[in-house]
């Protein structure tokens, strides 16, 4: 398995399709994988229009996990995303993020504007927040993996090999994150910034949606799409509309 060995953590990815296609790196939300990508439809999507890299940063899949929420800034998450493109010597891609994944790229994207082609976002904010005395996903995380999947089982229909991962969770891990995420700084000034092509979506029901809506508006070269009758987690398995969107917007063309 591929592994880049940064700031003392092995950092986990995988790759799909062929170098010479444009480059396309998949952060998911949290607690996630790779392997999700590829169970949710994306990668069979995509693989053959991009040379796909899936990064699991610190804490997720297998990948380091640290258990001190010092471990856990946003500039040190978006750095394992740089550490991977640089291992692999990509010196420009386009970026997707979901959920807090998106919060990564994005702030991947500020620090490294000339490296990102374009930006897909999907569900997610610019700002956390997260009341760490009051927050389910931090019970849950004290209780250990059974708990934490039980959550998400509240949510949508959890596919079996996702329910098994989540289960086997290191869920200390993910509470440091947790933990880390409560006090990561506001994006909210980086979209004016950056000028490449972005496209943003959302469930209908998400309770991210009013959020990344609004983020919209603040990018100079962005639009919007919502999906119908979906929350923020049965958006993830529907994958196909949104990968029609990426590979219209942003593949190129079949050499014939």
């Amino acid at each position: 398995m591929p592994y880049v060995h940064h700031d003392t953590l092995a950092i986990h990815y995988q790759v799909w399709g062929q170098p010479e296609r444009p480059a396309l790196a998949l952060v998911f939300g949290f607690g996630m994988s790779a392997r999700d990508w590829l169970d949710f439809g994306y990668i069979a999507a995509l693989q053959t229009h991009f040379y796909l890299i899936a990064i699991e940063v610190r804490g997720h899949g297998d990948s380091s996990a640290p258990h001190h929420p010092g471990d856990y800034a946003l500039p040190a998450m978006a750095s394992d995303i740089a550490a991977v493109l640089d291992q692999l010597t990509i010196a420009r891609a386009t970026l997707w993020g979901y959920s807090l994944g998106a919060k990564m790229v994005l702030a991947y994207a500020a620090a490294q504007p000339d490296r990102v082609a374009a930006l897909v976002l999907g569900g997610c904010e610019m700002h956390a927040k997260v009341d760490l005395d009051n927050d389910v996903v931090s019970q849950a995380l004290a209780q250990g993996g059974q708990a934490w999947c039980s959550l998400w089982q509240q949510m949508f229909d959890v596919p079996t090999p996702l329910a098994a991962r989540l289960q086997q969770a290191d869920t200390a891990s993910l509470l440091a994150l947790r933990q880390a995420e409560a006090r990561w700084p506001d994006l909210s000034d980086a979209p004016a910034r950056l000028a490449m092509p972005c496209l943003l979506y959302a469930g209908e029901h998400c309770f991210y949606r009013a959020a990344t809506a609004a983020m919209a508006e603040a990018f100079p070269n962005s639009r919007y799409l919502q999906r119908s009758g979906r929350t923020h987690f049965d958006l993830m398995p529907d994958s196909a509309w949104i990968c029609h969107e990426v590979i219209a917007s942003f593949a190129r063309p079949a050499i014939i």
